[in-house]
């Protein structure tokens, strides 16, 4: 059966326009559960790879995978507590930018866990990260063996023509700087948790021929897009899709109903927008 990845990215204990709440990540989790064998990272790469003794092989049911973008405080706060008490291990997709020092924090002011995706980002680049993972909570999160610690790069940004920065080779010296940039972001994730991340998410989906290529040669050989869609047993295709989880619950359970389902998939995949590769 195939496999789907699903992603997020934060979790409140309230509704919030960049969140979805607690209470509705369990119940998104208890559906997921019924109609879906939900999977580690480490038995979806072996999937992936087409490694014969993959345990996700001969299932009967549909695979599900979840990963979650960038690295939010709250991550560690909420989503940590509801995936232990699933017994689930999700993928972070770490972006190191705004990682920081300091101890671990069990608590933190809610008008600073609370802040809204493009404040926090305006605020953190003047320079306060609070709403954002210090390096001691990735560690908890990889301790607490409800995360496998994966790269998500190290700039999350976009250039003036709205590419993202990873993405936009027609920038001068672009493959010396995406090195450089998924080099520290591998390095910070190995020194933090001692294991090598294998997967890169590209932000916001985009990516180029390029960037797959030097991505490769740092060992991040599994690599996804936003694109909607399954992964198949031994997928060779070069960057595999996930999908988005809606906060608005009939479509959530729409799309995860379509893509549990091959038929139902190709359907979508005829009528939907084809993505835009950046060269």
């Amino acid at each position: 059966m195939p496999l789907t990845v699903f992603t997020f990215h934060r979790v409140l204990p309230k509704i919030h326009p960049d969140a979805i709440s607690c209470e509705l990540f369990e119940k998104q989790i208890v559906f997921l559960k019924k109609h879906f064998e939900i999977v580690s990272p480490e038995d979806a790469e072996a999937f992936i790879s087409g490694d014969s003794r993959a345990r996700l092989k001969n299932l009967k049911t549909p695979c599900a995978m979840l990963s979650f973008d960038d690295g939010w405080l709250d991550n560690w706060f909420y989503a940590t507590p509801i995936l232990q008490k699933h017994g689930i291990r999700a993928a972070l997709a770490l972006s190191a930018g705004f990682l920081h020092n300091g101890e671990i924090r069990h608590e933190e002011l809610p008008a600073i866990v609370e802040r809204h995706n493009l404040d926090a980002e305006k605020i953190a680049l003047s320079g306060d990260t609070r709403c954002y993972l210090r390096r001691s909570e990735v560690r908890a999160m990889h301790d607490s063996g409800a995360w496998s610690i994966q790269a998500h790069g190290t700039t999350h940004a976009k250039r003036a023509s709205g590419i993202s920065a990873l993405a936009d080779n027609n920038v001068p010296a672009f493959a010396d700087f995406l090195k450089n940039d998924l080099d520290n972001c591998v390095r910070e994730i190995t020194t933090i948790t001692g294991r090598a991340p294998t997967m890169m998410f590209w932000p916001w989906g985009q990516y180029s021929p390029r960037s797959l290529e030097i991505a490769e040669t740092l060992g991040l050989k599994i690599q996804f897009t936003t694109r909607k869609g399954l992964i198949r047993f031994g997928d060779s295709r070069a960057v595999l899709p996930r999908v988005g989880v809606s906060p608005k619950w009939k479509k959530f359970q729409s799309n995860a109903k379509t893509f549990s389902s091959p038929w139902r998939t190709f359907l979508h995949d005829l009528f939907a927008h084809k993505e835009r590769l950046c060269f």
